[in-house]
């Protein structure tokens, strides 16, 4: 069963992100075999998925966008990846107020984990709204729902306010297939979950670079 986590919602317009077998897009599973993952000193950098560039939504967006997040820092300053090289992005130092600080001390920056695939798609149904909650429904795009402040992130390359592509919310169909030892050591939930909050995405087409923010 999915959790259906945000009660601090608004009126938006946009696409309700939904579980779909045959969906062109995935949460979780393994990268390609030819994608280069950034490193961190402070966290492990986990495989959660790729939007595909074939998203008709999504025009801007010109090459398969596989995400790449350092799920165990403090996210709620964003973090900044440059993809000019869509299967060997970088991160972001510079101009930058990424702290990088890290939440967990027992999940060590060359630990591996991995959750299980699952497929979906930016729903073109008018069934329900993006305001709406129902079974497999894992977040939606247009316009952001902050839980907190609003915190829309500028491009530390170009200076461009960054475009918001989606927002996840916990996703508990997506489990822990490699690597649960590593988080039973935290306490951490065994399933693809951003702290009970929403991971939001932001992309600059000038730049190529994308932003990784978590509010809970």
């Amino acid at each position: 069963m999915f959790k259906l986590t945000n009660l601090f919602s608004r009126k938006s317009k946009g696409l309700n992100l939904v579980i779909d077998p045959n969906g062109m897009h995935n949460i979780g599973g393994k990268p390609p075999t030819n994608f280069i993952a950034p490193k961190l000193e402070q966290s492990p950098l986990v495989y959660i998925g790729c939007i595909s560039k074939k998203e008709s939504y999504l025009k801007d967006l010109e090459f398969d966008l596989h995400l790449c997040c350092p799920m165990f820092i403090d996210l709620r300053t964003p973090l900044f990846m440059n993809y000019s090289e869509p299967l060997a992005p970088q991160v972001i130092y510079e101009n930058v107020a990424t702290d990088f600080f890290p939440l967990f001390d027992d999940i060590k920056p060359t630990d591996y984990i991995e959750y299980s695939e699952l497929h979906f798609n930016f729903d073109q149904s008018k069934d329900h709204s993006i305001d709406e909650f129902f079974i497999g429904k894992i977040g939606h795009s247009g316009t952001p729902q902050w839980i907190r402040e609003e915190d829309w992130p500028s491009c530390p390359i170009s200076g461009n306010k960054m475009k918001f592509l989606c927002q996840f919310s916990d996703i508990d169909d997506s489990e822990v297939v490699h690597g649960e030892e590593v988080l039973e050591k935290e306490d951490f939930l065994s399933y693809l979950n951003f702290a009970h909050g929403y991971l939001y995405l932001f992309y600059d087409a000038d730049s190529k670079v994308v932003a990784y923010l978590n509010q809970y």
